[in-house]
């Protein structure tokens, strides 16, 4: 299928004929294949030709259900065939003995040609004598039957009463699972609307290995995968146990992309290997996707049961880095004492790893999760081992963002007594942490003793520092920010707002800057200002100046800080017409930073999202966050786009990663199936990775 689409999608190359494409009798394949999926984005030089009976209403109604575009289609009456072979079927089949008739009802119900071993199981007798008399309806091709004409076999089974056919069908789904049923059981499950969980043993190993023993091998399974998964979101609307099923499908689907991509796997048997890749069930992404899932569900036994799952799977990653990484996480996100039972697991699984900075600094990662007495000894002996082995003491303020405050303060001492420029990045961290005034002071001054011109590490150091500065550090810190060179207007930036949360308006470092900062750091300002209606007014004339293609920028640069106060629909008026993916962008950036408009912004966003959504992922991602908003159909039709990315994804990004993931769906399945869904992923993300090693 997917070969097909891009086929069709980029069509021939320069300099060779355009294609035509001629599909026979659509009608007859339709519970086998996914017409719009395939023609949606049919290139400019193919020509598509279908033939369906009917009238030109019914070929009308057509039109849609085969994804054609209306304005390029065209319908032409054809005149009436005769039929290819002698005999009337009516006649033949009035006249026909039991065994012709059963053959002929077996013929009028399968979806492909029929084996003569399968169809004499099926007749319980030999094929010759179920052939004498009806032979002008029946063609034989390398020892597989069928009727010689979809009229003739329409003419039968229109014959045929109801029970004759639904026997039929028993019997045909009867034969050898690796045989007929197993390419054609979902056709059948379709044709007759059966309930959802029919298609659920469709989605099993048993399935996979009888398709391995056919020539499609899973490539046939895979195509079942993809409509039951389809199948799954449609019914989301009727049962949250539809939930489940499409995330299985999705996972299974994803698993197969990535285990045909392994020289070294397991399971399943048959998938031809391509190249050696981390299996996508390693126990790290088990653990990240199922903490994920467990932490957006209420208290309770099925949130219990997720997270002892995720524990589970974080005690068998083999990096101890990764495993304490995982343990931490989830420590987090059960709280209390079991939570400090789970930072002292990681801190474990840190202590042992291998190069000694590198245990430092996760030592220090663990002190977030630890009670505050075993938190402050903890920081205090990884610091301890930096400054008396070969790191450097100053690099704890990179993790001083996971720092309590009882470890900050504990640590101060600490850092007054190291050396130099160590001594003034970490008094600076700590500082930020606890925002006492004499200790910001104390670390402004260390920093001004030492700071190296062009340094992006004092850059960041100072920058830190910005927003708790009083004024007359911050006026001093001005004087310093023109040594970082072009990133001189990224601290003055924060400084201007800060200045004028103070009462300084901060004129002359405003009009210093580019025109594109100058905005920025106004925008910034909006929360301090005495009176922000003017503020807002010099923003929109800078915005008004500028050129076309550079004020959707602005609306990126300054729209946090608008729609913090509700005014997003000022910008959105001061930016001017945008493009439709401009405008989804822009309605979905504003969405997450404005609550008195995020329901009205994500709802404008998501039809948006949507058309592109198929070519363009992420969109949809972006969106996902305010999931919440979504209506119901919205929130069905998202899924569905999302999963088969996640589906078609061949990295190991399935359960846990920056593209599609299971992770990233978590509030969507959360506004549409709530904590059983949630569940019920989870319950999938176990059963699929033990399926594939």
């Amino acid at each position: 299928m997917r070969i097909a689409e891009e086929h069709l999608r980029v069509g021939p190359t320069e300099g060779e004929p355009s294609q035509l494409l001629a599909i026979t009798d659509v009608e007859e394949a339709e519970p086998l294949v996914s017409w719009p999926a395939l023609f949606c984005a049919v290139g400019p030089r193919v020509k598509v030709l279908a033939t369906v009976e009917g009238d030109e209403a019914a070929a009308r109604a057509w039109i849609p259900r085969l994804g054609f575009d209306p304005a390029r289609t065209r319908i032409h009456p054809l005149p009436s065939r005769p039929w290819p072979a002698p005999g009337d079927p009516a006649e033949l089949l009035a006249t026909a003995g039991a065994a012709p008739a059963r053959l002929l009802g077996l013929l009028s119900v399968a979806y492909g040609r029929l084996r003569e071993d399968e169809l004499t199981t099926a007749l319980e007798g030999p094929i010759e004598t179920a052939l004498a008399g009806i032979e002008p309806l029946v063609a034989v091709v390398e020892g597989t039957y069928a009727f010689r004409t979809n009229a003739a076999r329409r003419e039968v089974e229109e014959r045929l009463d109801r029970g004759t056919l639904e026997t039929s069908i028993r019997r045909l789904l009867s034969l050898a699972p690796n045989g007929y049923p197993c390419a054609y059981t979902r056709a059948h499950l379709e044709q007759a609307a059966a309930p959802l969980q029919a298609f659920a043993a469709l989605v099993t190993e048993e399935h996979l290995a009888r398709w391995m023993a056919r020539p499609e091998g899973y490539l046939g399974f895979v195509a079942d995968l993809e409509r039951v998964r389809r199948r799954a979101v449609e019914a989301l609307a009727s049962g949250r146990e539809a939930t489940s099923l499409a995330v299985r499908a999705a996972l299974v689907e994803a698993s197969m992309n990535w285990c045909a991509r392994r020289e070294d796997h397991d399971a399943p048997v048959g998938v031809e290997p391509m190249t050696r890749e981390t299996p996508l069930a390693d126990q790290r992404q088990q653990a990240k996707a199922l903490t994920a899932l467990g932490a957006a569900m209420a208290a309770g036994p099925a949130r219990a049961e997720v997270l002892a799952w995720a524990a589970d799977a974080a005690r068998r990653i083999p990096d101890v880095e990764f495993r304490g990484d995982v343990l931490l996480s989830l420590g987090e996100v059960v709280g209390g004492e079991a939570g400090y039972a789970f930072a002292r697991e990681a801190l474990a699984a840190f202590r042992i790893a291998e190069i000694a900075e590198d245990r430092a600094h996760q030592m220090l990662v663990a002190t977030r999760g630890l009670p505050p007495d075993e938190g402050i000894a903890v920081a205090r002996e990884a610091l301890a081992n930096l400054r008396d082995g070969d790191g450097d003491p100053g690099d704890v303020d990179c993790f001083s963002k996971h720092f309590p405050r009882a470890v900050a303060e504990a640590l101060w001492p600490d850092a007054e007594a190291l050396p130099g420029p160590a001594r003034a990045r970490l008094l600076a961290a700590l500082a930020g942490v606890l925002g006492d005034p004499d200790r910001v002071r104390a670390a402004f001054a260390a920093v001004e003793q030492h700071i190296e011109p062009y340094g992006l590490q004092w850059h960041w150091t100072l920058t830190q520092l910005v927003p708790l500065l009083d004024a007359p550090e911050a006026r001093r810190a001005a004087a310093l920010a023109p040594q970082f060179g072009e990133h001189a207007a990224e601290l003055f930036e924060g400084l201007i707002p800060r200045l004028r949360a103070l009462g300084d308006p901060a004129e002359d470092l405003i009009e210093a800057l580019p025109e594109a900062s100058r905005v920025r750091a106004l925008a910034r300002s909006l929360p301090f200002a005495a009176e922000p209606a003017r503020l807002r007014a010099r923003i929109d004339e800078a915005i008004r100046k500028a050129e076309p293609r550079e004020r959707s920028g602005f609306l990126f640069d300054v729209g946090p800080w608008f729609a913090a106060t509700g005014d997003s629909d000022t910008l959105l008026a001061a930016v001017g017409p945008l493009s439709e993916d401009g405008l989804q962008s822009a309605l979905g950036f504003l969405a997450h930073h404005d609550p008195a408009h995020a329901l009205e912004f994500t709802r404008r966003a998501l039809p948006l999202a949507l058309r592109l959504g198929a070519d363009e992922p992420d969109r949809l991602l972006d969106l996902v966050p305010l999931a919440r908003y979504f209506p119901p159909d919205g929130a069905a039709a998202a899924l569905g786009l999302l999963l088969d990315a996640l589906a078609g994804e061949y990295r190991s990004a399935a359960l846990a990663g920056d593209r599609v993931s299971l992770v990233r769906l978590v509030p969507l399945l959360a506004a549409l199936a709530g904590d059983e869904g949630l569940a019920g992923a989870a319950r999938e993300v176990v059963e699929v990775a033990a399926w594939f090693p």
